[in-house]
């Protein structure tokens, strides 16, 4: 196995991890959505913290999908692969790993967004409902980017 082949796997073990982490918090708190501000503050302490878990785990899969897209893109031997951030994007898309650039922002947004703190319950239930919504789609592109790996290893490495 080559390095950049053992980097992609090991880049996909931590992002599937994450993932699975991830699907299942979301799973676990479907019922509370659409979140509303008073719905969020008269929960007990430990659903809340579940939230905050939704919360953390989107943030973690989302920073781990570009270094994921880039050790595949290492590992297909293509040229695009250490360019700028729009050109992997655009290969990613071009192999329907991702959807648009559009949706990678606003997906890094809600994760650039539970980094900070709001006082607003408001602003948290919005956040927290951005996030149950763009969960399936982060999940989706964890599963396309671990398929365009799968099928390199089926061809041998030879992309």
């Amino acid at each position: 196995m080559s390095d950049r082949h053992a980097v992609l796997e090991e880049t996909l073990g931590a992002l599937r991890q994450a993932a699975d982490h991830l699907d299942a918090t979301h799973r676990g708190v479907g019922r509370y959505f659409p979140l509303t501000s008073a719905v969020l503050a008269s929960l007990p302490q430990s659903e809340q913290e579940r939230l905050d878990a939704l919360a953390i785990r989107y943030a973690r899969c989302q920073d781990l999908l570009f270094p994921a897209m880039r050790a595949l893109a290492r590992a297909q031997l293509e040229p695009k692969a250490d360019g700028s951030f729009l050109q992997l994007h655009g290969l990613m898309e071009k192999q329907g790993v991702v959807t648009s650039t559009e949706d990678w922002e606003r997906q890094r947004a809600l994760r650039n967004a539970v980094g900070h703190t709001y006082p607003d319950p408001g602003a948290i239930s919005d956040i927290l409902n951005g996030i149950h919504a763009a969960t399936p789609e982060l999940l989706g592109v964890v599963r396309r980017l671990a398929a365009g790996a799968a099928s390199l290893a089926g061809d041998g490495g030879s992309s």
